[in-house]
């Protein structure tokens, strides 16, 4: 037997194994995302995003390209950073979240989900740091979020929007900070995704700063006074949460 025909032979029998094996691994890979977002969906339950966690986490260690896992991690990160009450814990989860973001974006720089939880984990960690702290991070999560604007801007509800919105919101003027702006984007979002009760927070926190209480007021108690039956179907812990953080602006400032 010649050695080209052997070698031929030992290819086809190497690519008969390869191909079930990699689909095996395709499977395992499924699998371990769909428990990784069962997980996720039951968020609210004590334990239940940590395992989520654990799940997609597993998936890089099979996979270690793998962009879904990446930024469905760094939305678990992000859920978990905001349940925590330590500064450097938060800090630390965010960071987290940016760094798998990171690594998705180069994978895959169209990835809309990427390039949103990359630039909300920019804010965020900016945000447990401190502002002024942080300010060399803004232009990344301006950057991420102009690049969802021009994929997807209505992704989360016109999530690109209401972070900017924070942004110019947050930054002293300084800074970069533009309360105008701010206004000008977080309608934008709500108009986008009226379901989405951040949206509306958030916008009614800077016509408070401005001095718009009549209209801050009518925003807050739309978001009161909003059914469980209207809350946003895929984030009703997060807008359950909003409920509650509508009543204490509004208690704080209109009793």
């Amino acid at each position: 037997m010649s050695r080209r025909l052997v070698m031929a032979l030992s290819f086809i029998l190497f690519a008969a194994w390869a191909i079930p094996a990699q689909a095996e691994g395709d499977k395992f890979v499924k699998l371990l995302l769909k428990k990784g977002d069962k997980s996720f969906d039951e968020r609210a339950t004590k334990g239940k995003a940590e395992k989520a966690r654990e799940s997609y986490e597993k998936v890089l260690a099979v996979d270690s390209n793998n962009v879904e896992a990446r930024w469905k991690l760094a939305r678990t990160l992000y859920w978990l950073g905001t349940h925590v009450d330590s500064k450097a814990e938060k800090m630390k989860l965010f960071e987290t979240g940016i760094r798998y973001c990171q690594d998705a974006v180069k994978l895959d720089d169209k990835c809309v989900p990427c390039q949103f939880w990359l630039g909300v984990s920019y804010s965020k960690f900016g945000e447990a740091k401190g502002v002024l702290q942080s300010l060399g991070l803004v232009p990344y999560a301006r950057e991420a979020m102009e690049k969802v604007k021009a994929m997807d801007e209505k992704y989360e509800a016109g999530g690109a929007y209401r972070v900017l919105g924070r942004i110019y919101n947050k930054l002293p003027g300084l800074k970069g900070g533009d309360n105008t702006k701010s206004i000008e984007y977080l309608k934008k979002a709500v108009k986008i995704g009226p379901k989405n009760l951040m949206n509306h927070r958030f916008l009614a926190e800077v016509l408070l700063d401005e001095g718009k209480k009549d209209e801050a007021k009518t925003v807050l108690e739309g978001i009161i006074n909003t059914p469980d039956s209207d809350l946003l179907k895929a984030k009703i812990p997060e807008m359950k949460e909003e409920r509650e953080l509508a009543k204490k602006i509004y208690e704080k400032n209109f009793k």
